[in-house]
């Protein structure tokens, strides 16, 4: 199933001049084109197209300068076996930059920063980590306490 441009435009949150901004200057670029009972070239956008295009809307409304997006696309793009990668790849914006999720849980990179690795950190392992260690220093006490004790 395609759309065409304004359908497209309806459905992401786009404007019309923003869709096509990004078409001319290659941000977003349609699935196919068909021609049109007139024989006019009618670009048509896919599912991808919509995932990529609310992506977009959704990290300028976060903050996010359209230069960035930008140079995050580039990227991964150079980067990436992802053939669209705005629809593909797991983003996540703190407002000042983009990181890509990979697909090992421990790994996300700064787009912005030629793919620095950035620190993550589980929290649920830590504190799974740090009540099991309560519990040892407990029982630890427990038996000291006991040796005090005998």
């Amino acid at each position: 199933m395609t759309f065409n441009a304004e359908q497209a435009v309806c459905i992401s949150g786009c404007s019309l001049r923003q869709l096509r901004y990004w078409r001319d200057t290659r941000l977003v670029q349609p699935a196919c084109f068909e021609r049109d009972e007139d024989g006019k070239l009618d670009e048509r956008y896919d599912f991808a197209n919509l995932v990529e295009l609310r992506t977009i809307m959704g990290m300028l409304q976060k903050g996010v300068s359209l230069q960035k997006i930008r140079k995050t696309l580039i990227y991964l793009r150079e980067h990436t076996d992802y053939s669209r990668p705005l629809a593909q790849c797991k983003l996540v914006t703190d407002g000042s930059t983009i990181f890509e999720i990979c697909e090992s849980e421990a790994s996300i990179l700064d787009t912005l920063r030629r793919g620095q690795v950035a620190l993550c950190i589980a929290l649920d392992g830590i504190c799974d980590d740090l009540s099991a260690r309560l519990v040892e220093i407990s029982q630890d006490r427990e038996i000291f306490v006991e040796r005090l004790m005998a």
